[in-house]
């Protein structure tokens, strides 16, 4: 089922994925879609806080993935990828994210998703795609869930 959601500011991009983050019972894969500076990072901000994750995250493009341990009794793993760097998903092999996929303690977060989709075909019954649209104000955003 698709929704979608309007946010106003960082503030509540941040607030709209902690709410999904409390609905999550382990194995999700987000794939976070949208244009550079759309707001993908804050969103995935807001699912490790909303998660448990207490400290700062940061965006993984140059590492290409971070693994992150939420304080949360069933939620052990928040792994946050950033794609924009890579051809496909060749290049994520190397790094460990197969490890993670669909674990039932682990949820992961995906940026550039639509470039490694190929990943995710036996794991659709977890898979939430997210797109983040620029709005008509600056810090406008159309959040479109799936």
């Amino acid at each position: 089922m698709k929704t979608t959601q309007k946010s106003k500011n960082e503030a509540d991009t941040l607030n709209i994925a902690k709410e999904l983050a409390r609905t999550f019972k382990g194995g999700e894969i987000v794939a976070l879609s949208g244009d550079l500076g759309a707001g993908k990072t804050i969103f995935a901000k807001g699912l490790a806080q909303g998660l448990g994750y207490k400290k700062v995250i940061t965006s993984p493009t140059f590492v290409l993935m971070k693994l992150y341990h939420p304080d949360n009794p069933v939620i052990k793993n928040f792994v946050h990828v950033d794609c924009y760097r890579i051809e496909d998903s060749d290049d994520l092999y190397g790094i460990g994210l197969n490890d993670y996929l669909s674990r039932p303690d682990t949820v992961v977060a995906i940026e550039w998703a639509e470039k490694v989709l190929d990943l995710f075909t036996k794991k659709k019954e977890k898979l939430i795609k997210v797109n983040i649209i620029s709005g008509a104000k600056e810090l406008d955003r159309i959040i479109e869930m799936e």
